[in-house]
């Protein structure tokens, strides 16, 4: 959440608290009965479902294998990882991967392209900031990483249309815990 002052002076902006990820989501008419399901299982706002980014599973840049952070502080927007056997491989600009764990994992998007040297070291920039700091040798994940979201409204509908339903979709809003 972002507060903006303007006056003739100028203008200035603070950020009021972490940004967070949001999606919506139109269900298949496939199989109805699955999103019936999952909207009915979320309970309105109560429970979580952990999500990926169905459009971008995987970094488009060339690094895999078992990646661990350095020690990263709270509120940073870079850190180090090293991923044994990966040396020169990339990470690219728009590359999500995923840190923590449990009610605390978060998922960061790469905003620079970044090359590991030799040792299979890389250093990333990244957004949102971290809300949690990490200690030395924690878990990076680059295969679905998963962030945790609530619906944004409690109310669960769709429309039935003889033969079919329609009109299902879903809203989400990241959920994390300090």
């Amino acid at each position: 959440m972002d507060v903006e002052f303007r006056s003739m002076f100028g203008a200035q902006a603070i950020e009021g608290s972490a940004p967070l990820w949001a999606t919506t989501i139109t269900a298949s008419l496939k199989r109805p009965e699955l999103w019936q399901a999952l909207m009915l299982q979320l309970r309105g706002r109560t429970n979580q479902v952990a999500l990926w980014n169905f459009g971008r599973p995987i970094p488009r840049g060339t690094m895999r294998g078992t990646m661990t952070a350095g020690a990263t502080a709270q509120g940073s927007t870079a850190m180090t990882i090293t991923a044994s056997g990966q040396g020169s491989r990339t990470l690219l600009a728009g590359d999500y991967l995923g840190v923590g764990s449990g009610l605390t994992q978060q998922v960061v998007m790469l905003t620079a392209d970044a090359v590991a040297n030799a040792s299979g070291v890389i250093a990333v920039a990244f957004e949102p900031a971290l809300r949690n700091a990490l200690v030395a040798g924690a878990a990076v994940t680059w295969d679905r990483p998963k962030a945790l979201f609530r619906r944004t409204e409690s109310k669960a509908s769709w429309e039935y249309v003889p033969g079919t339903v329609r009109g299902m979709s879903i809203s989400l809003l990241e959920d994390w815990r300090p």
